[in-house]
Protein backbone atom coordinates (compact mmCIF):
# COMPACT_ATOMS: atom_id res chain seq x y z
CA UNK A 1 0.00 0.00 0.00
CA UNK A 2 1.13 3.80 -1.15
CA UNK A 3 2.83 5.80 2.02
CA UNK A 4 0.11 8.34 1.22
CA UNK A 5 -3.06 6.04 1.11
CA UNK A 6 -1.15 4.49 4.67
CA UNK A 7 -1.76 8.09 6.07
CA UNK A 8 -5.09 8.68 5.18
CA UNK A 9 -6.05 5.54 6.77
CA UNK A 10 -4.53 5.49 9.90
CA UNK A 11 -5.79 8.66 10.94
CA UNK A 12 -9.20 7.82 10.10
CA UNK A 13 -9.01 4.53 12.13
CA UNK A 14 -9.11 6.59 15.29
CA UNK A 15 -12.60 8.02 15.71
CA UNK A 16 -13.54 4.03 15.24
CA UNK A 17 -11.10 3.21 18.00
CA UNK A 18 -12.56 5.93 20.24
CA UNK A 19 -16.08 5.45 20.10
CA UNK A 20 -15.32 1.34 20.19
CA UNK A 21 -13.51 2.07 23.08
CA UNK A 22 -16.48 4.04 25.08
CA UNK A 23 -19.00 1.85 24.47
CA UNK A 24 -16.97 -1.38 25.43
CA UNK A 25 -15.97 0.64 28.99
CA UNK A 26 -19.35 1.31 29.55
CA UNK A 27 -20.47 -2.18 29.17
CA UNK A 28 -18.01 -3.34 30.63
CA UNK A 29 -18.88 -1.49 33.81
CA UNK A 30 -22.43 -2.16 33.37
CA UNK A 31 -21.85 -5.96 33.24
CA UNK A 32 -19.22 -5.68 36.45
CA UNK A 33 -22.40 -4.01 38.20
CA UNK A 34 -25.06 -6.61 37.12
CA UNK A 35 -23.22 -9.90 37.71
CA UNK A 36 -23.80 -10.50 41.25
CA UNK A 37 -27.41 -9.53 41.54
CA UNK A 38 -27.49 -11.39 38.40
CA UNK A 39 -26.32 -14.20 39.53
CA UNK A 40 -28.09 -14.23 43.29
CA UNK A 41 -31.21 -13.98 41.17
CA UNK A 42 -31.14 -16.49 38.15
CA UNK A 43 -28.19 -18.27 38.89
CA UNK A 44 -24.60 -18.09 37.57
CA UNK A 45 -25.26 -19.20 34.49
CA UNK A 46 -27.39 -15.64 33.47
CA UNK A 47 -24.37 -14.03 35.63
CA UNK A 48 -21.91 -15.56 32.93
CA UNK A 49 -24.25 -15.03 29.86
CA UNK A 50 -24.25 -11.13 30.25
CA UNK A 51 -20.84 -11.08 29.55
CA UNK A 52 -21.60 -11.51 25.98
CA UNK A 53 -22.96 -7.93 25.86
CA UNK A 54 -19.42 -6.17 25.81
CA UNK A 55 -18.41 -8.31 22.38
CA UNK A 56 -21.65 -7.03 21.04
CA UNK A 57 -21.72 -3.69 21.96
CA UNK A 58 -18.28 -3.26 20.82
CA UNK A 59 -19.06 -4.22 17.61
CA UNK A 60 -22.49 -2.40 17.17
CA UNK A 61 -20.65 0.44 17.68
CA UNK A 62 -18.64 -0.69 14.65
CA UNK A 63 -21.47 -1.10 12.08
CA UNK A 64 -22.24 1.79 9.86
CA UNK A 65 -24.50 4.48 11.34
CA UNK A 66 -28.08 4.28 10.23
CA UNK A 67 -28.66 6.86 7.75
CA UNK A 68 -29.80 10.53 8.82
CA UNK A 69 -33.18 11.07 9.44
CA UNK A 70 -33.13 7.19 9.94
CA UNK A 71 -36.37 5.92 12.39
CA UNK A 72 -33.65 3.61 14.08
CA UNK A 73 -31.60 6.05 15.00
CA UNK A 74 -31.57 8.06 18.55
CA UNK A 75 -31.63 11.57 17.19
CA UNK A 76 -30.85 14.04 19.61
CA UNK A 77 -28.18 11.80 21.67
CA UNK A 78 -25.09 12.93 22.73
CA UNK A 79 -21.89 11.79 20.79
CA UNK A 80 -19.81 9.23 22.50
CA UNK A 81 -17.23 11.33 21.26
CA UNK A 82 -17.77 14.83 22.41
CA UNK A 83 -13.94 15.87 21.71
CA UNK A 84 -14.47 14.23 18.23
CA UNK A 85 -14.33 17.60 16.63
CA UNK A 86 -10.70 18.06 18.03
CA UNK A 87 -9.21 15.27 16.55
CA UNK A 88 -9.97 16.80 13.09
CA UNK A 89 -7.52 19.65 13.88
CA UNK A 90 -4.99 16.84 15.35
CA UNK A 91 -4.61 15.75 11.45
CA UNK A 92 -4.87 18.85 9.17
CA UNK A 93 -4.47 17.45 5.69
CA UNK A 94 -1.35 16.80 4.36
CA UNK A 95 1.03 14.04 2.92
CA UNK A 96 1.99 13.20 7.01
CA UNK A 97 -0.21 10.87 8.91
CA UNK A 98 -0.11 13.72 11.69
CA UNK A 99 -0.61 13.29 15.53
CA UNK A 100 -4.19 10.81 14.80
CA UNK A 101 -1.66 8.36 12.85
CA UNK A 102 0.75 8.08 15.57
CA UNK A 103 -1.99 7.37 18.04
CA UNK A 104 -2.94 4.65 16.14
CA UNK A 105 0.52 3.37 14.69
CA UNK A 106 0.93 3.31 18.68
CA UNK A 107 -2.17 1.19 19.47
CA UNK A 108 -1.46 -1.03 16.62
CA UNK A 109 2.12 -1.59 17.98
CA UNK A 110 0.88 -2.44 21.42
CA UNK A 111 -1.65 -4.43 20.59
CA UNK A 112 0.78 -6.78 18.26
CA UNK A 113 3.12 -6.77 21.28
CA UNK A 114 -0.12 -7.88 23.28
CA UNK A 115 -1.00 -10.55 21.00
CA UNK A 116 2.57 -11.67 20.63
CA UNK A 117 2.35 -12.23 24.99
CA UNK A 118 -1.04 -14.35 24.57
CA UNK A 119 1.02 -16.15 22.19
CA UNK A 120 3.79 -16.89 24.56
CA UNK A 121 1.85 -17.47 26.88
CA UNK A 122 -0.28 -19.81 25.45
CA UNK A 123 2.93 -21.78 24.39
CA UNK A 124 4.68 -22.07 27.92
CA UNK A 125 1.29 -23.47 29.14
CA UNK A 126 1.34 -26.37 26.20
CA UNK A 127 5.34 -26.46 26.87
CA UNK A 128 4.08 -27.12 30.79
CA UNK A 129 1.90 -30.22 30.00
CA UNK A 130 4.44 -32.19 28.58
CA UNK A 131 4.29 -35.26 26.33
CA UNK A 132 0.50 -35.76 25.94
CA UNK A 133 -0.91 -39.71 26.21
CA UNK A 134 -4.26 -40.50 25.06
CA UNK A 135 -6.06 -43.32 26.83
CA UNK A 136 -10.03 -43.44 27.09
CA UNK A 137 -10.69 -40.51 25.32
CA UNK A 138 -8.18 -38.23 27.79
CA UNK A 139 -5.01 -36.74 27.23
CA UNK A 140 -2.58 -37.52 30.20
CA UNK A 141 0.15 -34.98 30.91
CA UNK A 142 3.55 -35.74 32.30
CA UNK A 143 3.28 -33.36 34.93
CA UNK A 144 1.48 -33.71 38.28
CA UNK A 145 0.10 -30.16 38.10
CA UNK A 146 -1.11 -29.74 34.54
CA UNK A 147 -4.52 -29.89 34.49
CA UNK A 148 -7.41 -31.08 34.66
CA UNK A 149 -8.29 -28.77 32.23
CA UNK A 150 -9.94 -28.33 28.70
CA UNK A 151 -7.29 -27.60 25.57
CA UNK A 152 -8.03 -26.41 22.31
CA UNK A 153 -10.28 -24.51 20.17
CA UNK A 154 -12.29 -26.28 17.33
CA UNK A 155 -11.63 -29.78 18.60
CA UNK A 156 -10.76 -29.33 22.28
CA UNK A 157 -9.21 -32.31 24.16
CA UNK A 158 -9.21 -32.98 28.11
CA UNK A 159 -6.06 -32.86 29.57
CA UNK A 160 -5.43 -34.75 32.76
CA UNK A 161 -2.46 -34.70 35.46
CA UNK A 162 -0.39 -38.30 35.77
CA UNK A 163 -1.76 -39.24 38.45
CA UNK A 164 -5.36 -38.57 37.16
CA UNK A 165 -6.64 -42.25 38.33
CA UNK A 166 -4.86 -42.60 41.48
CA UNK A 167 -5.50 -38.46 43.09
CA UNK A 168 -9.09 -39.10 42.19
CA UNK A 169 -11.88 -41.16 43.41
CA UNK A 170 -14.18 -42.94 40.29
CA UNK A 171 -17.07 -40.67 40.86
CA UNK A 172 -14.20 -37.19 41.27
CA UNK A 173 -13.23 -38.31 38.17
CA UNK A 174 -16.63 -38.38 37.05
CA UNK A 175 -17.16 -35.28 37.91
CA UNK A 176 -14.12 -33.75 36.58
CA UNK A 177 -14.78 -35.17 33.11
CA UNK A 178 -18.59 -33.45 33.62
CA UNK A 179 -16.99 -29.75 34.16
CA UNK A 180 -14.37 -29.78 31.20
CA UNK A 181 -17.18 -31.77 28.58
CA UNK A 182 -19.05 -28.90 29.98
CA UNK A 183 -16.53 -26.31 28.75
CA UNK A 184 -16.72 -27.95 25.51
CA UNK A 185 -20.42 -28.17 25.21
CA UNK A 186 -20.73 -24.17 25.78
CA UNK A 187 -17.83 -23.48 23.51
CA UNK A 188 -16.34 -21.72 26.74
CA UNK A 189 -12.61 -21.88 24.65
CA UNK A 190 -13.95 -19.68 21.82
CA UNK A 191 -15.26 -17.08 24.70
CA UNK A 192 -12.08 -17.15 26.08
CA UNK A 193 -10.21 -16.49 22.35
CA UNK A 194 -12.68 -14.20 22.21
CA UNK A 195 -11.29 -12.44 25.21
CA UNK A 196 -7.81 -12.63 24.52
CA UNK A 197 -8.27 -10.33 20.99
CA UNK A 198 -10.37 -7.70 22.98
CA UNK A 199 -7.99 -7.82 25.50
CA UNK A 200 -5.14 -7.49 22.70
CA UNK A 201 -7.03 -4.72 20.95
CA UNK A 202 -7.76 -2.95 24.15
CA UNK A 203 -4.56 -3.40 25.63
CA UNK A 204 -4.28 0.16 26.92
CA UNK A 205 -7.83 -0.43 28.85
CA UNK A 206 -7.61 -1.62 32.58
CA UNK A 207 -11.14 -2.46 32.53
CA UNK A 208 -10.56 -4.86 29.80
CA UNK A 209 -7.82 -7.12 32.10
CA UNK A 210 -10.49 -6.64 35.08
CA UNK A 211 -13.08 -7.85 33.19
CA UNK A 212 -11.39 -11.34 31.97
CA UNK A 213 -10.71 -11.99 35.34
CA UNK A 214 -14.43 -11.74 36.60
CA UNK A 215 -15.34 -13.37 33.15
CA UNK A 216 -13.20 -15.82 33.86
CA UNK A 217 -14.80 -16.57 37.96
CA UNK A 218 -18.39 -16.29 36.07
CA UNK A 219 -17.27 -19.29 33.45
CA UNK A 220 -16.56 -21.46 36.27
CA UNK A 221 -19.28 -20.78 38.38
CA UNK A 222 -21.40 -21.90 35.58
CA UNK A 223 -20.24 -24.56 34.49
CA UNK A 224 -20.08 -25.71 38.51
CA UNK A 225 -23.93 -25.43 38.40
CA UNK A 226 -24.55 -26.97 35.00
CA UNK A 227 -22.49 -30.08 36.34
CA UNK A 228 -24.34 -30.11 40.04
CA UNK A 229 -27.95 -29.81 38.41
CA UNK A 230 -26.94 -32.95 36.83
CA UNK A 231 -24.92 -34.69 39.54
CA UNK A 232 -27.16 -32.99 42.64
CA UNK A 233 -25.89 -35.70 45.55
CA UNK A 234 -22.49 -35.54 44.51
CA UNK A 235 -21.44 -31.79 46.21
CA UNK A 236 -19.13 -33.44 48.58
CA UNK A 237 -17.13 -35.37 46.09
CA UNK A 238 -16.92 -32.35 43.80
CA UNK A 239 -15.60 -30.21 46.65
CA UNK A 240 -13.27 -32.68 47.54
CA UNK A 241 -11.86 -33.16 43.94
CA UNK A 242 -10.85 -29.04 43.82
CA UNK A 243 -9.25 -29.26 47.18
CA UNK A 244 -7.03 -32.35 45.73
CA UNK A 245 -6.41 -29.84 42.57
CA UNK A 246 -3.10 -28.24 42.63
CA UNK A 247 -3.11 -24.56 40.47
CA UNK A 248 -1.15 -24.94 37.67
CA UNK A 249 1.77 -22.11 37.66
CA UNK A 250 1.19 -21.45 34.37
CA UNK A 251 -2.15 -19.18 33.28
CA UNK A 252 -3.55 -20.35 29.71
CA UNK A 253 -5.06 -17.56 27.65
CA UNK A 254 -7.22 -20.17 25.77
CA UNK A 255 -7.99 -23.13 28.06
CA UNK A 256 -10.45 -23.46 30.56
CA UNK A 257 -8.83 -24.35 33.50
CA UNK A 258 -10.48 -27.02 36.33
CA UNK A 259 -8.39 -24.97 39.22
CA UNK A 260 -9.09 -21.76 38.24
CA UNK A 261 -7.57 -18.67 40.72
CA UNK A 262 -11.30 -17.85 41.41
CA UNK A 263 -11.56 -18.43 45.54
CA UNK A 264 -12.02 -21.96 46.10
CA UNK A 265 -13.98 -21.01 49.28
CA UNK A 266 -16.47 -19.14 47.27
CA UNK A 267 -16.88 -22.13 44.44
CA UNK A 268 -17.49 -24.31 47.14
CA UNK A 269 -20.17 -22.27 48.81
CA UNK A 270 -21.84 -21.94 45.57
CA UNK A 271 -22.12 -25.80 45.01
CA UNK A 272 -24.99 -25.55 47.64
CA UNK A 273 -26.98 -22.77 45.79
CA UNK A 274 -29.56 -23.87 43.42
CA UNK A 275 -32.30 -22.02 40.69
CA UNK A 276 -35.25 -23.38 39.59
CA UNK A 277 -35.72 -23.59 36.04
CA UNK A 278 -38.14 -20.80 35.62
CA UNK A 279 -35.56 -18.16 37.25
CA UNK A 280 -33.19 -19.25 34.93
CA UNK A 281 -35.66 -18.92 31.92
CA UNK A 282 -36.14 -15.42 32.95
CA UNK A 283 -33.05 -13.97 33.62
CA UNK A 284 -31.92 -15.19 29.85
CA UNK A 285 -34.68 -13.81 28.72
CA UNK A 286 -33.92 -10.85 30.53
CA UNK A 287 -30.46 -10.61 29.41
CA UNK A 288 -31.47 -11.56 26.03
CA UNK A 289 -33.50 -8.05 25.77
CA UNK A 290 -30.63 -6.09 27.76
CA UNK A 291 -28.04 -7.27 25.09
CA UNK A 292 -30.22 -6.11 22.43
CA UNK A 293 -31.20 -3.07 23.57
CA UNK A 294 -27.70 -2.00 23.92
CA UNK A 295 -26.37 -3.29 21.26
CA UNK A 296 -29.22 -1.42 18.98
CA UNK A 297 -27.79 1.40 21.24
CA UNK A 298 -24.54 1.59 20.51
CA UNK A 299 -25.49 1.75 16.82
CA UNK A 300 -27.78 4.39 16.75
CA UNK A 301 -26.28 6.52 18.73
CA UNK A 302 -24.02 7.19 16.20
CA UNK A 303 -23.97 10.23 14.65
CA UNK A 304 -25.39 9.92 10.94
CA UNK A 305 -22.22 10.07 8.40
CA UNK A 306 -21.71 13.35 6.76
CA UNK A 307 -21.07 13.82 3.02
CA UNK A 308 -17.32 14.49 1.70
CA UNK A 309 -15.42 17.24 3.38
CA UNK A 310 -14.85 20.03 1.21
CA UNK A 311 -12.53 23.75 1.45
CA UNK A 312 -13.43 26.85 0.06
CA UNK A 313 -11.05 29.60 -0.48
CA UNK A 314 -12.67 32.76 -0.53
CA UNK A 315 -11.33 35.98 -2.52
CA UNK A 316 -13.88 38.69 -1.23
CA UNK A 317 -13.99 42.36 -2.16
CA UNK A 318 -17.12 44.36 -0.62
CA UNK A 319 -16.79 47.78 -1.43
CA UNK A 320 -13.09 47.67 -2.13
CA UNK A 321 -12.02 46.14 0.80
CA UNK A 322 -10.68 43.13 0.12
CA UNK A 323 -10.29 39.56 2.39
CA UNK A 324 -9.42 36.29 1.94
CA UNK A 325 -12.17 33.77 4.65
CA UNK A 326 -11.25 30.23 4.28
CA UNK A 327 -14.25 27.41 5.25
CA UNK A 328 -14.46 24.14 5.43
CA UNK A 329 -17.73 22.34 5.13
CA UNK A 330 -18.96 18.90 4.75
CA UNK A 331 -21.72 18.61 1.45
CA UNK A 332 -25.12 19.65 2.43
CA UNK A 333 -23.49 20.92 5.34
CA UNK A 334 -24.27 24.61 5.64
CA UNK A 335 -21.06 27.47 5.65
CA UNK A 336 -21.41 30.87 6.28
CA UNK A 337 -18.82 33.94 6.89
CA UNK A 338 -19.76 37.76 6.99
CA UNK A 339 -18.03 41.16 6.44
CA UNK A 340 -18.29 44.45 7.52
CA UNK A 341 -20.09 45.61 10.83
CA UNK A 342 -23.43 47.29 10.54
CA UNK A 343 -25.93 48.46 7.40
CA UNK A 344 -22.32 47.76 5.66
CA UNK A 345 -22.46 44.29 6.56
CA UNK A 346 -22.64 41.47 4.09
CA UNK A 347 -23.02 37.68 5.02
CA UNK A 348 -23.12 34.57 3.38
CA UNK A 349 -24.07 31.21 3.54
CA UNK A 350 -22.83 28.26 1.29
CA UNK A 351 -24.35 25.17 0.84
CA UNK A 352 -22.58 22.18 -1.47
CA UNK A 353 -24.17 19.82 -2.99
CA UNK A 354 -22.23 16.80 -5.19
CA UNK A 355 -23.28 16.83 -9.24
CA UNK A 356 -22.59 14.73 -12.08
CA UNK A 357 -19.09 14.98 -13.53
CA UNK A 358 -17.27 15.28 -10.67
CA UNK A 359 -18.76 18.71 -10.18
CA UNK A 360 -20.78 20.56 -7.18
CA UNK A 361 -23.42 22.60 -6.87
CA UNK A 362 -23.11 25.67 -4.65
CA UNK A 363 -26.62 27.17 -3.25
CA UNK A 364 -25.74 30.65 -1.60
CA UNK A 365 -28.06 32.84 0.28
CA UNK A 366 -26.81 36.45 0.61
CA UNK A 367 -27.57 38.99 3.11
CA UNK A 368 -26.83 42.90 3.03
CA UNK A 369 -27.67 44.69 6.46
CA UNK A 370 -29.22 41.27 7.70
CA UNK A 371 -31.72 41.31 4.58
CA UNK A 372 -31.77 38.40 2.22
CA UNK A 373 -30.49 40.11 -1.55
CA UNK A 374 -29.79 37.06 -3.44
CA UNK A 375 -29.85 33.43 -3.81
CA UNK A 376 -27.66 32.69 -6.20
CA UNK A 377 -26.83 28.87 -7.46
CA UNK A 378 -23.53 28.06 -9.08
CA UNK A 379 -22.37 25.01 -10.69
CA UNK A 380 -18.37 24.52 -9.93
CA UNK A 381 -15.32 22.22 -9.99
CA UNK A 382 -13.01 21.17 -7.76
CA UNK A 383 -10.31 23.06 -8.10
CA UNK A 384 -11.64 25.75 -10.78
CA UNK A 385 -12.49 29.21 -9.20
CA UNK A 386 -16.16 30.48 -9.74
CA UNK A 387 -16.80 34.82 -9.04
CA UNK A 388 -19.97 36.29 -7.98
CA UNK A 389 -21.35 39.64 -8.29
CA UNK A 390 -24.02 41.46 -6.42
CA UNK A 391 -25.06 45.38 -6.30
CA UNK A 392 -27.16 46.29 -3.85
CA UNK A 393 -29.65 49.52 -4.33
CA UNK A 394 -27.99 51.50 -2.16
CA UNK A 395 -24.75 51.05 -4.88
CA UNK A 396 -23.08 48.75 -1.77
CA UNK A 397 -20.85 46.05 -4.36
CA UNK A 398 -19.80 42.50 -3.06
CA UNK A 399 -17.30 39.97 -5.30
CA UNK A 400 -16.67 36.97 -4.49
CA UNK A 401 -14.21 34.23 -5.79
CA UNK A 402 -14.66 30.62 -4.80
CA UNK A 403 -12.26 27.89 -5.34
CA UNK A 404 -13.25 24.36 -3.81
CA UNK A 405 -11.09 21.73 -3.10
CA UNK A 406 -11.48 18.18 -1.38
CA UNK A 407 -9.67 17.00 1.51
Amino acid sequence: MPTNDIAVLLPGLLPALLRATVVLSVAVIAVIALRLPLRRCFGPGVAYAAWLAVPLCTLAALLPAAPEGSVLALHGAPSALPFAATMQELAPASSSMGVRGHIVLAWLTGALAAAALQILRQRSYLRSLGKLTRRGGIAYADALHAGPALVGLWRPIVVVPADFDDRYTPQERELILAHERTHASRRDPVANAADAALRCLNWFNPLVHIAERLMRADQELACDASVMRRHPDARRSYANAMLKTQLSANAAPLACQWQSTHPLKERIMSLNQTTPYALRMTGRFLIATAMAAGSWAAWAAQEAPKGELYDIAVKLNVDGVKSAPHLHTHSDEPASFRSGEGAQQWQAQLTLKPADNGRLFISALVKHAGKPVSKPGLLVALGEPATLKIDTDDKSHMEMELTVTQR
